[in-house]
């Protein structure tokens, strides 16, 4: 496994693995950043770093798919308990709300949630892509306040605070600014392999999208999707079936970056789990081309 990743990772520009990452990645902040991300941005930190190690060590190779399946389900529930126990220690009083575990409520919520996903993106996980995430999101009575989402093996932490922008790393990122899809580069997630009326319209609505634009990308990671349209990597995203988790998160970090977000019909339901996102210019033109 670890050959596989390091050879994925030739390709990021300016990589180190992200336990020998110091320095300027972790430590230079032009934005004062929340102190509550601070300390949350801590906490993802360590638990993937966590992660890799368990990666490094794991023989993907010599391990049959039940036991893969078993260590990414070890994985997801051990990164997701880490969180939580090193989040209580930051905030006591909080609740919790894991993909994992389920819901932990304290005998009097402060209503404050925070939501956690410790695995997204865990088919790149398994065949050994460097492309899956941790995400963070904290809600406050009901409101995503706060939103994290770090890349373990890259280093690239993307945050954001209701009201103060979202950040990569430490710097402030904005969307890109396309206004024509035949120019665009579009994050798209494929539908799964079972045959039903609904996956059908979802193939024949991205293939006329892939039709229009300068180039398709499926990360296989709905939440670095979002990231990286946040920080102009990306210019849309046409996104089905996400993580509620994902969700939260991903949408502030892209709305604070100047992203607008609809679901495939053009209204606010994209929280059910299926949108589309890009800067005010570009999204009419990415649902119509998408019909």
């Amino acid at each position: 496994m670890e050959s596989r990743v390091r050879q994925g990772l030739h390709c990021l520009p300016n990589y180190q693995p992200y336990h020998k990452i110091r320095g300027p990645l972790f430590t230079e902040c032009h934005i004062p950043m929340q102190p509550m991300v601070n300390l949350a941005l801590r906490v993802l930190r360590e638990a993937g770093e966590e992660l890799v190690h368990a990666v490094e060590r794991f023989d993907f190779e010599r391990s049959s798919d039940q036991e893969i399946s078993k260590f990414i389900a070890d994985c997801s529930i051990g990164t997701e308990k880490q969180i939580i126990f090193k989040l209580r220690k930051h905030f006591p009083d909080d609740s919790f709300q894991g993909r994992e575990t389920g819901r932990q409520e304290r005998e009097a919520p402060t209503g404050t949630v925070w939501l956690i996903n410790p695995l997204e993106g865990q088919e790149n996980f398994r065949s050994g892509l460097p492309l899956f995430s941790l995400v963070l999101a904290c809600q406050v009575n009901g409101k995503t306040e706060h939103a994290l989402i770090v890349n373990p093996m890259s280093g690239q932490e993307f945050t954001a605070t209701r009201g103060r922008g979202a950040e990569m790393s430490g710097r402030r990122i904005r969307t890109g600014d396309k206004t024509k899809v035949n120019q665009s580069i579009i994050g798209v997630k494929y539908p799964g392999i079972a045959d039903s009326d609904h996956n059908q319209r979802l193939r024949i609505r991205l293939s006329n999208l892939a039709s229009q634009t300068r180039l398709i990308r499926a990360l296989g990671d709905d939440a670095l999707s979002l990231a990286h349209l946040a920080a102009g990597h990306l210019d849309a995203v046409w996104l089905t079936d996400v993580d509620s988790t994902v969700i939260q998160a991903g949408s502030l970090i892209a709305k604070e970056a100047g992203c607008l977000i609809t679901d495939l019909s053009g209204g606010a339901l994209y929280e059910e789990g299926d949108l589309i996102a890009s800067n005010p210019k570009l999204l009419k033109s990415v649902f119509k081309s998408s019909l």
